[in-house]
């Protein structure tokens, strides 16, 4: 088949799909050191990074290797949890933060006057308190990160790609015929 009939998507989707699975891992692993290195498991609470930590690492091992559309389906839904565990994780840092406002020397005696919208400022900045609110941000891009690597995965295609040439799928072949 001619090269013009082989689609540059096919040629660099494995490409791509280990690029982002290589981004979440290492996204990953710099979450691990973080955590380990903040000590993150002082309270209950902050165990549930650990756990996410657990279930981006489960994701990203089952699309990684020669996965099955049951693999790749758990994995989607592992990456979901995620990224909702970090969207709550976000929240509870900047209302740790916010709470912690008063007991912050420099906003002791005017922390009531200011706006609330200042106050929720200052708390998602980290201007106040010791939670850094985008930090489990992180967790959110790692798990997008593996969904994306899912996105057109040939596991999770109905018709397995019977191929004539390197990057010519048997659907390529299909509409090759429809239209000559």
């Amino acid at each position: 088949m001619p090269a013009s009939l082989t689609s540059p998507v096919d040629r660099f989707s494995p490409l791509l799909r280990r690029g982002l699975l290589g981004l979440a891992a290492l996204t990953t692993a710099g979450i691990g050191v973080e955590l380990a290195v903040e000590r993150h498991w002082t309270q209950p609470a902050q165990l549930i990074a650990w756990g996410a930590l657990a279930l981006l690492l489960i994701s990203i091992g089952l699309v990684s290797r020669g996965p099955t559309a049951g693999h790749v389906r758990i994995a989607r839904v592992l990456a979901v949890v995620v990224i909702l565990t970090s969207v709550i994780g976000v929240w509870q840092h900047i209302a740790s933060n916010y709470d912690a406002g008063p007991l912050d020397f420099r906003y002791t005696n005017v922390w009531d006057s200011l706006p609330e919208l200042s106050r929720w400022w200052l708390a998602l900045s980290k201007s106040v308190g010791a939670a850094p609110p985008l930090a489990t941000g992180a967790l959110a891009q790692a798990a997008l990160a593996v969904l994306l690597a899912t996105v057109g995965h040939p596991a999770l295609d109905p018709v397995p790609a019977r191929r004539s040439a390197p990057g010519f799928s048997f659907r390529a072949r299909r509409r090759v015929r429809l239209l000559g």
